[in-house]
């Protein structure tokens, strides 16, 4: 009756005793505006968001840390260093890799799609057993078009919690005329044996106390996967309350530079944490609100984000 919607948070979240303020969310409606803003959200700069490829090599022109390019394909024709290279057979492909993993020394390597999200028809191909693999994602492949780039290595602290996944951090972040707030950020793990962190694979999401850096105690998972809230990671039993994120403050002053690289009004970054710092991952111009809203306790409290709010 308040928000004069459909009731999603209720069934999502708010249906939890705890759970007092909840005018204090904000609801679907203002979510759409915020993704749908024309004064927050430009098509010069999400261009730049939304396609990984460009993505990568915007961030490697500029010199901002992000997993190297290793390569791309459209479909059947494969681009690398050595020029293009178009591929009729799956022992082509297999070749390909071989001197691929070769001549870059490689263990591993990561294909994520151009231009969807959530971590969908991502796959990653191990030098142990790539051929296994390519078989079993030589037509998604081959019928797709993806970025090809190194398996960055995950700080030794945070592979304790679980070492599956790159477990990232999601920095929202807005950008008004050059100046950038942080708004808020979370932290998301992988479960299960997953590769990837996202939600909608079954990861946990956990909020982040802005000022230290620290883990919160319980964490978020979606209700597709039974909405828990768990103070531990199900995979390793490690405790998350007071965990201090390794390069915490280094990956904040990663996603301002990010947002003046790239000045969309409102963005969310996806951090790793590598043993030698932070390095960027992605930018979401669709930075999951949802999850911000309710690991935060409700972004309608948040000075911050009142100011995104007075643009729209």
């Amino acid at each position: 009756m308040t928000k004069k919607e459909v009731p999603l948070y209720y069934f999502k979240h708010l249906y939890r005793k705890d759970v007092k303020n909840y005018t204090d969310y904000l609801g679907l409606k203002i979510c759409q505006k915020l993704h749908s803003s024309a004064q927050l959200h430009k098509k010069e700069y999400t261009s730049i968001l939304n396609n990984k490829l460009n993505f990568s090599l915007y961030c490697e022109k500029h010199n901002i840390p992000t997993p190297d390019l290793i390569g791309h394909n459209f479909k059947s024709s494969f681009f690398s260093s050595k020029g293009i290279r178009e591929i009729r057979n799956f022992e082509e492909l297999v070749y390909y890799y071989k001197v691929i993993f070769q001549n870059n020394n490689l263990k591993a390597i990561f294909f994520r799609p151009l231009a969807l999200y959530g971590g969908a028809g991502c796959f990653m191909l191990t030098l142990e057993n790539f051929e296994e693999q390519l078989k079993a994602e030589y037509d998604n492949l081959t019928n797709g078009d993806y970025t090809h780039t190194e398996v960055i290595a995950q700080h030794p602290e945070i592979n304790t919690i679980y070492s599956q996944s790159i477990n990232t951090i999601r920095i929202l972040t807005h950008n008004d005329d050059g100046e950038v707030d942080i708004i808020t950020s979370f932290m998301r793990f992988g479960t299960g044996g997953n590769f990837v962190d996202n939600g909608s694979s079954g990861g946990l999401s956990l909020g982040i106390v802005q000022e230290s850096g620290e883990l919160k105690p319980s964490s978020y998972l979606d209700m597709e996967f039974g909405g828990g809230e768990l103070e531990a990671h199900p995979d390793t039993s490690f405790v998350f309350h007071n965990f201090q994120i390794p390069y915490y403050k280094e990956a904040c002053k990663l996603a301002i530079t990010a947002a003046k690289h790239i000045p969309n009004g409102f963005v969310g970054w996806d951090v790793a944490i590598t043993p030698d710092g932070p390095t960027l991952i992605e930018g979401n111009e669709n930075p999951s609100l949802f999850v911000c809203d309710v690991l935060y306790g409700g972004l309608m409290r948040n000075p911050k984000m009142q100011k995104v709010i007075a643009r729209i």
